[in-house]
Parts: structure tokens; C-alpha cells; sequence
């Protein structure tokens, strides 16, 4: 809800069908996914326990994930190690890992977990901005609580699916509760604002949904996947302090037990 200090490095990628080649492993529809990024923040990679062997977000193994990391993923699907985007040149050993996850293959999935590890949000930094339209297309800007209420935010994958169906009701249900323990509660995907009014009036909830169809919000919070060439929002919850930092971050959803799982967080105090 907020921006803290950061050190940034510029870039604008810029990722339209226009200025995809041809390539023998990657359908071009797969990258309507990404969009424009710019100023993303840089990563140290020495004291930085998410780093690990399977997920190597430092794909050129310069010691900090940066935007160049994201460009050369970029660039290896492309057009196979041509620079088609300006990235920096590596030299040396150990050869860029492009494979980020390890699945055997390089996709878009590989460029998406680079682009979530530099916008990791996690508890004690501010949270990003939030403005977007609600289930009624009225414009809801989270700033408004600030120094006020804490905020619940949780990121879901689809309108009217059975997980996310179980979910928004459970806090429709507990939304009274939340409200007394001082906190709003608000749900995020990357589904139109049309679809959101429908899965909100089917089944009577009772807070704002937000639609995130420019999916910058759900990529502000390290939230957006794919599937098959679909972008969607992870399954993530955010409590944000009424300062606009993140106090806790649920990430392991069991849509069952969820709603219980944040009242009780609030109730511990955790918000504060």
C-alpha cells in the first residue's frame, strides 16, 4: 500500500507479438503472459535464503538477480541466445542457467519465477500499491486505510471454480469477524470486472472482489503463474499492517481452513 526506498535498475521489456521470431519450442502465444516491466528491484544474492539449487533466479551469474537475468531467459527462447533485447554479455563459466526451475525445458515459466524473485514481496517490507475496480467497476485504492485499518489480501486463480467458490465465501461468512478485529478484507484475480460482478452476485458476497487484468498487481506481489500458456494468480494471502507493511504472508492455502487460519492471525495480534 505503499513504496519503500529501493535501488532500482531501469528496463523496459517490452513484449508484443510484433516483435516475436519464429523459434522452434515456443509458441508465440505463450507470451501475451508478460508484460512492460520497469525499475525492478535488484536482489543480493550472498544473504538470500530463497536462492537455492532448483530455483537459480541469477541466470547469468552475476551475484544479484536483476532485470538482465529476466532479459536472458527472454532472449534464449526467442531466438536462441540471440540478443533480440539488450541483456549483458556473460563470459566465463558457469553457463547461464536458463533452465530456472529445472523442469527441462525453457518457457515462460522460467521467465515468470526470475520476475517474481525481484518483486518479492515479503513480511516487513511495504506493500506495493493497490488500485484497481471492484465487482461494480468503482475504483478501490487500499492507500485509503492507511493509518486506519489493516487489509486483508488474498490473490485467488479463477472466479466460480470449486477451490475459489469455498474461499470467497468462507470470508463472505467471517467478513463481520475480520471487520472486528480491525481489518478489510479483499480478494484479487486476474478475471474482468464483468466476471467478477457475476461469481459476486451468484453467490452473495459481501466485500470487493478486484480485477487485476493488466496482472500488474498480482506481478507487484510475486503472485502470477501460468499454466499451459494461461496466466493466474497463485493461491496467496497478504495481511497488511494499517502502516502498509506485510505482518504475514500465507502461501501453503488450504481453501478449507483458510478463513479460520486469518481470523486467528488477527486475533494473535499479528496485524499490529
Amino acid at each position: 500500500m505503499g513504496n519503500g526506498p529501493k535501488e532500482t535498475v531501469s528496463v523496459f521489456v517490452v513484449l508484443e507479438h510484433s516483435f516475436l521470431r519464429t523459434t522452434s519450442f515456443m509458441p508465440r502465444k505463450k507470451f501475451s503472459v508478460l508484460r512492460t516491466f520497469e525499475r525492478l528491484e535488484r536482489r543480493d544474492l550472498f544473504a538470500a535464503d530463497w536462492q537455492n539449487a532448483v530455483n537459480q533466479y541469477d541466470v547469468d551469474m552475476s551475484g544479484v538477480v536483476d532485470p538482465y537475468d529476466v532479459l536472458m531467459v527472454i532472449n534464449e527462447i526467442n531466438s536462441n541466445g540471440m540478443r533480440v533485447l539488450s541483456s549483458r554479455p556473460v563470459e566465463g563459466t558457469p553457463p547461464p542457467m536458463f533452465d530456472v526451475n529445472g523442469d527441462g525445458d525453457i518457457g515462460p515459466m522460467d521467465v515468470l519465477l526470475v520476475i517474481n524473485a525481484l518483486n518479492r514481496v515479503e513480511v516487513g517490507t511495504i506493500a506495493p500499491n493497490v488500485t484497481l475496480p471492484n465487482q461494480r467497476g468503482e475504483i478501490v485504492d487500499l492507500s485509503q486505510f492507511l493509518g486506519k485499518r489493516a487489509v486483508v489480501l488474498y490473490f485467488y486463480p479463477k472466479n466460480d471454480t470449486p477451490g475459489c467458490t469455498v474461499e470467497a465465501l468462507d470470508f463472505s461468512a467471517r467478513k463481520n469477524q475480520i471487520s472486528e478485529l480491525g481489518a478489510e478484507v479483499f480478494g484479487v484475480s486476474l478475471d474482468s470486472v464483468g466476471s467478477h460482478q457475476n461469481f459476486a452476485d451468484k453467490h452473495v458476497l459481501n466485500f470487493d472482489i478486484l480485477s487485476d487484468a493488466s496482472k500488474d498487481v498480482t506481478t507487484a506481489f510475486g503472485a502470477l503463474t501460468e499454466r499451459d500458456g494461461t496466466p493466474y494468480a497463485k493461491r496467496r494471502t497478504f495481511i497488511i499492517g494499517a502502516d502498509g507493511v506485510v505482518k504475514k504472508i500465507f502461501t501453503d492455502v488450504d481453501v478449507q481452513i483458510h478463513g479460520e487460519e486469518v481470523v486467528a492471525a488477527l486475533q494473535a495480534g499479528v496485524a499490529h
